[in-house]
C-alpha cells in the first residue's frame, strides 16, 4: 500500500495558508470592521473555495471581498474577530505558514454541518485559540439590485488614486448636509470627474476617462473612499481598476479585492455656480515656499486666518493669533491691481498641498477680496475653489 502523508493531524475542517499573504489580507479587511451593537461586524468571514479561502468583511455600508491561496477542507467555514486575528498573525510565533483548525462542541447542527465555536491557529510550535461566530449570523452581501442598470468602466489605478486622494480632504463632515459627506463621481463633458465640497472649498479632479454616452453619477461615502484609497496607495500604476456603478451601489475591483459600497442617497449640489468665470488677477508662486511661510506663521502665532497682500513681484503674508502676530514676504509673479485677501489658514494649507504636492508651481486666480479664488498647480486636471474669509 502506498504511504499517504496527512496534511492535517486532525479530522476537523482545517486550512494551511501562507502567513505573509494571509496577514496582509486580514490587515486590509480589518480596516472596515467596526465595533458596534452587532459583534459579527467586527469579524471576517472565511469559507473554502477551490484552491483557497474566500474572505469577506463588511460594516453594512461597505464591504470587501478577496481570497488567498490555501490547502483547505471543503467544510471550512467560520467568522473570526478581525482585530484579534490580525494581531495574532503579526505578533505570534515566527513561521512561514499558519494552520487554522475549526473546533466545535462535538455536535453537528440539524443540517449535519460542522459549526465552529472556536478556531485553533498553529504557528510553528505555538497554538492559539480564538472564539468563532457562525457564518449564518453574517450580514447579507452588498450587491446591485436585481434589475439595476449597471455601468461598467475601467480607470488606471494611478488616476483613480489621484482623484480620490485629491478630493477627499474637501469632503464635508457636517451631518445635516449628508449629501456632502462623500466624493461625487460623475460625467462632465464626456469625461469622468470627481468633486467634493464642504461649503468652504471645492476640490475637482478631471480625468481622461471617457464616459461617452454613459451618464455616470453617484456620491461615494467618505469611509468607502478612504478604504479604496488605502487599497490603491503604494500599488497604483497604469494597471486599471474595474468600476461598476448602479443607482445605489458602487464596486471597485483592484489587487484581487472587490470593494462594494452603498452610495449616499441624495443629490450633490450644482457646484458649477460657485466657480468664478474669469478672475482678472493671477498670482504665480512656488507651492513649497508659500506652504512653508503660512505654516510658520500659523504655528508661531496660533492664527486661524492669514492675510495675503499681492503686488507685482511680492506676496506679503501676515497673521495674528492668540500667541502673537507675524508677517513675511515671498517672491510672486502677480498680474492685476494690488489685492488683499484673507483665507482660513487650514483650508489654504490644504489647497496648497492638494494643488502642489511637489512644491512647485501654484496659481491663484482672484477677482476681489470677497469672491471665490481658483487654485491650480502641478497636478493635471486638479482645481480647487477657495472661499475667502472676512476680517
Amino acid at each position: 500500500m502506498q504511504n499517504v502523508v496527512k496534511l492535517f493531524p486532525s479530522e476537523n475542517p482545517s486550512a494551511l495558508v501562507d502567513r505573509a499573504d494571509f496577514t496582509e489580507t486580514i490587515g486590509l479587511l480589518s480596516k472596515i470592521c467596526n465595533r458596534s451593537a452587532l459583534p459579527i461586524l467586527s469579524h471576517v468571514r472565511l469559507s473554502s473555495e477551490p484552491g483557497g479561502i474566500a474572505l469577506i468583511a463588511t460594516n453594512l455600508d461597505i464591504q470587501a471581498e478577496t481570497s488567498v491561496a490555501a490547502d483547505v477542507d471543503a467544510r471550512f467555514s467560520t467568522a473570526l474577530p478581525a482585530a484579534a486575528l490580525h494581531k495574532l498573525m503579526k505578533k505570534g510565533t515566527p513561521s512561514n505558514t499558519a494552520i487554522l483548525e475549526l473546533l466545535n462542541d462535538g455536535e453537528p447542527d440539524d443540517a449535519e454541518r460542522f459549526v465552529a465555536t472556536k478556531c485553533a491557529i498553529q504557528l510553528a510550535d505555538s497554538r492559539f485559540v480564538l472564539d468563532a461566530q457562525p457564518t449564518d449570523d453574517f450580514a447579507d452581501p452588498i450587491r446591485h439590485d436585481e434589475n439595476a442598470h449597471v455601468q461598467r468602466f475601467s480607470i488606471a489605478s494611478a488616476v483613480l488614486w489621484n482623484a480620490l486622494d485629491g478630493t477627499l480632504d474637501a469632503v464635508s463632515t457636517e451631518e445635516t448636509r449628508y449629501y456632502l459627506n462623500g466624493v461625487f463621481i460623475h460625467s462632465h463633458n464626456g469625461r469622468l470627474r470627481f468633486a467634493a465640497t464642504d461649503g468652504h472649498r471645492l476640490y475637482i479632479q478631471d480625468t481622461d476617462v471617457r464616459t461617452g454616452k454613459l451618464e455616470v453619477s453617484g456620491i461615494l461615502p467618505t469611509e468607502g473612499v478612504k478604504f479604496v484609497a488605502a487599497l490603491l496607495d503604494g500599488h497604483a500604476s497604469s494597471v486599471p481598476a474595474e468600476v461598476e456603478l448602479s443607482g445605489s451601489i458602487a464596486v471597485f475591483v483592484f489587487r484581487d479585492v472587490a470593494v462594494s459600497m452603498k452610495l449616499i442617497d441624495g443629490s450633490f449640489p450644482d457646484y458649477q455656480r460657485v466657480i468664478p468665470a474669469e478672475p482678472d488677477k493671477t498670482a504665480m508662486i512656488e507651492g513649497a515656499v508659500i506652504g512653508a511661510a503660512v505654516a510658520s506663521l500659523v504655528e508661531c502665532t496660533g492664527a486661524k486666518h492669514v492675510r495675503l497682500s499681492f503686488d507685482a513681484t511680492t506676496l506679503a503674508i501676515s497673521a495674528k493669533g492668540d500667541s502673537g502676530e507675524g508677517s513675511t514676504e515671498i517672491p510672486c509673479q502677480f498680474e492685476g491691481d494690488p489685492l488683499q485677501i484673507n483665507f482660513d489658514a487650514k483650508y489654504l494649507r490644504s489647497a496648497i498641498e492638494a494643488a502642489s504636492p511637489d512644491g512647485k508651481k501654484l496659481k491663484l486666480r482672484m477677482a476681489d477680496a470677497v469672491s471665490p479664488t481658483i487654485v491650480t498647480g502641478s497636478i493635471g486636471g486638479w482645481s480647487g475653489v477657495l472661499m475667502p474669509t472676512q476680517d
